[in-house]
């Protein structure tokens, strides 16, 4: 168990690394899944809701906007299931259906963007609220 816990985090951050460059959307892609795969094997709801965080910002970002967008509601089933999850945590998840919804040229994504900055300003730590404020900064330019 130790060890596919330690090869899902390996994963998750090539992964994230992938998707972050965009060099090769279809690795990312790749990885994401690999991560979310065996996060299934030895994860919580949160490593899973991460995962498809993850996984659906990789599919949005290689054109895959309806599959993004199913996985993101996989993403917020999850989070669901965390029992009390932290307000970084939900602001990340909303600001990943947002992501989601954009790719699929859905016209739910306005209110999703709004949804997800009060989420980003309710963020208590200073430097969880800049990292996931940086992630949402392209949505907030649409």
């Amino acid at each position: 168990m130790d060890e596919i816990r330690t090869l899902a985090a390996k994963t998750y951050n090539e992964a994230f690394e992938a998707v972050d460059s965009g060099d090769n959307p279809a690795w990312g892609v790749e990885l994401a899944a690999t991560s979310l795969n065996l996060w299934r094997r030895v994860g919580t709801a949160q490593n899973l809701a991460i995962g498809c965080w993850l996984y659906s910002r990789a599919l949005a970002k290689a054109g895959a906007g309806k599959l993004s967008l199913e996985v993101a509601k996989n993403m917020l089933h999850q989070l669901d299931a965390v029992e009390d999850p932290a307000d970084w945590l939900k602001a990340s998840a909303l600001e990943g259906y947002a992501r989601a919804l954009f790719a699929a040229s859905d016209e739910r994504f306005a209110q999703a963007r709004t949804d997800a900055e009060a989420a980003v300003a309710a963020i208590s730590d200073e430097k969880a609220r800049a990292l996931i404020a940086g992630q949402l900064a392209d949505l907030l330019e649409l």
